[in-house]
């Protein structure tokens, strides 16, 4: 029995293609292209069913390659795969969700891999994207802390100011009981974000200045 593997295209086919088809007559460059066409068109029906391959075989099909080299590969049949999809006009996420359609009902044993592929249409992007800035953006429990301890110690001290002016001997008596109060209240805000700029700011600073002094003035310059 012969050793040879099969593959999508036969080795005169792989020449041919790689050659451009040079010195092939214009009838056998038509006979070539066919048949290319028609071994393209069945080779697709076949991940019909290795879609439900199991990981092991997978795992042993490729286990002579690197990862650089699958990398490779990967890259050609995805952007192969991308080419088709664009030239027929199908949208990109009418393949996503039948992919997903399928990872769902998928339920052979020893596919686990099926699960953990990550495919999302333009909108989950999106709401993935936009989720994630939420978190990032959402105010933290010290800064919305510090955010109302500087409302409430600004209006009490606006308070008392006015009152100064419109009731002075109110200031003089129980009135400096709340400037006092304020003035607290503000100091604590403004202490809170002094921390938060020293933990937030001035310590990374420094850290990238004590790390690579060079690039932290290269910065400094270009900023101005």
């Amino acid at each position: 029995m012969s050793d040879s593997v099969s593959s999508l295209l036969t080795r005169t086919q792989r020449e041919r293609i790689q050659s451009g088809f040079d010195g092939v007559e214009s009838a056998k460059r038509r006979r070539d292209e066919r048949k290319i066409r028609t071994r393209l068109a069945a080779g697709m029906d076949d991940f019909d069913l290795l879609v439900t391959y199991p990981d092991r075989q997978f795992d042993l099909a490729f286990e002579d390659r690197s990862d650089a080299e699958l990398t490779e590969r990967l890259a050609d049949a995805r952007l192969t795969l991308d080419r088709i999809r664009v030239l027929r006009d199908i949208d990109r996420d009418d393949v996503v969700t039948a992919v997903q359609d399928r990872q769902h009902s998928a339920t052979d044993e020893g596919v686990e891999s099926i699960a953990q592929v990550d495919l999302r249409t333009k909108a989950e992007w999106r709401h993935s994207v936009e989720a994630d800035l939420a978190d990032d953006y959402r105010p933290s429990r010290w800064k919305r802390l510090s955010d109302t301890l500087l409302k409430i110690g600004l209006f009490l001290l606006v308070c008392v100011s006015l009152l100064a002016v419109a009731v002075p001997d109110f200031t003089n008596g129980p009135g400096s009981i709340v400037g006092i109060v304020g003035a607290v209240v503000l100091a604590t805000g403004l202490g809170i974000v002094g921390i938060r700029s020293v933990k937030y700011d001035v310590l990374p600073a420094l850290q990238f200045v004590a790390s690579d002094p060079k690039g932290a003035v290269r910065a400094v310059w270009n900023e101005f």
